[in-house]
């Protein structure tokens, strides 16, 4: 006789639970990574230590490191205490004020272009034109008009992000199915509810991508502007100053602060928004991001 009871654990034994497998292509996902960056840093530290460039031009990573800490500290009388977080605190501000701003009224903007049609004729080729000028070549007028200081680094950082949220909300309205809104219609749906219930759900990816382009954008736009616009504090204006009295390891502690704090906004910020938006709303499944 066939032992199937013990055929059956045999089986289940052998084969990976789901959340076992799960798990596994979680942490790869974090494990790869983890381990390119690991290996860029011990070849940059190699690199360094081994190469003819100066070290005061090409500081090793671990110098770069320790720099970053002592600015992180309490300081020793020379510099203000906690510069390091004095230039961050002053960098989100910039660029999270201009950020939101940007998206409030990009988004408005391009659902607007794509609701309507004569709209988005009118005003595409205008924006189409401000969109391949660099943010830093409108620098210099920006600051011409609004002076230095927070308040043109904010307005910096909302031109930069604002052209690609418009784009990706008018193409994400325009990809909606007409059959979705007829259906609504049918339904009894007025405007309003069309708005909320179709429009917006099914226009959310092309917006969380927009988005994430926009970041992108304003994390260059707000270093620009802190470089030139900038008076006390900002990570861009921290490496401008340090260009100025040769502290290479200032300057790539802040770079090391830049790539840091964009993988963390990108990573963890984006994806807190796509489970509450997309896949809450089922748009889109887990799988498929």
């Amino acid at each position: 006789m066939v032992d199937l009871i013990g055929e059956t654990k045999a089986l289940q034994t052998s084969v990976a639970p789901e959340g076992a497998v799960i798990s596994w292509f979680n942490i790869k996902g974090y494990l790869i990574p983890t381990l390119s960056l690991l290996l860029f840093g011990i070849a940059w530290e190699l690199f360094a230590h081994l190469s003819a460039i100066s070290q005061v031009l090409l500081p090793p990573p671990s110098a770069s490191l320790v720099r970053l800490v002592e600015m992180m500290g309490p300081g020793d009388g020379s510099a203000p205490s906690y510069l390091m977080l004095r230039h961050i605190g002053a960098t989100l501000v910039g660029l999270l004020v201009g950020f939101i701003a940007a998206a409030l009224v990009s988004s408005a903007v391009g659902l607007l272009m794509g609701l309507n049609k004569t709209i988005y004729e009118w005003l595409n080729p205008i924006i189409s034109l401000f969109m391949v000028i660099p943010t830093v070549a409108i620098v210099p007028v920006i600051i011409l008009w609004s002076g230095l200081g927070m308040k043109t680094v904010i307005i910096i950082v909302a031109l930069g992000a604002c052209f690609p949220i418009i784009f990706t909300a008018a193409a994400g309205v325009q990809s909606i199915p007409k059959k979705m809104i007829w259906a609504a219609q049918t339904a009894g749906a007025n405007r309003q509810q069309i708005l909320f219930t179709v429009v917006i759900p099914a226009t959310m990816p092309y917006l969380i991508t927009g988005h994430k382009l926009a970041l992108g954008r304003a994390w260059r736009a707000v270093l620009a502007g802190e470089i030139f616009a900038s008076t006390a504090y900002g990570i861009g204006f921290m490496i401008y100053d340090a260009r100025t009295f040769l502290d290479t390891q200032a300057m790539f502690a802040g770079l090391i602060i830049v790539g840091i704090l964009g993988l963390v906004l990108q990573s963890l910020f984006f994806r807190y928004i796509e489970k509450a938006t997309i896949e809450r709303w089922g748009v889109v499944s887990q799988k498929d991001i």
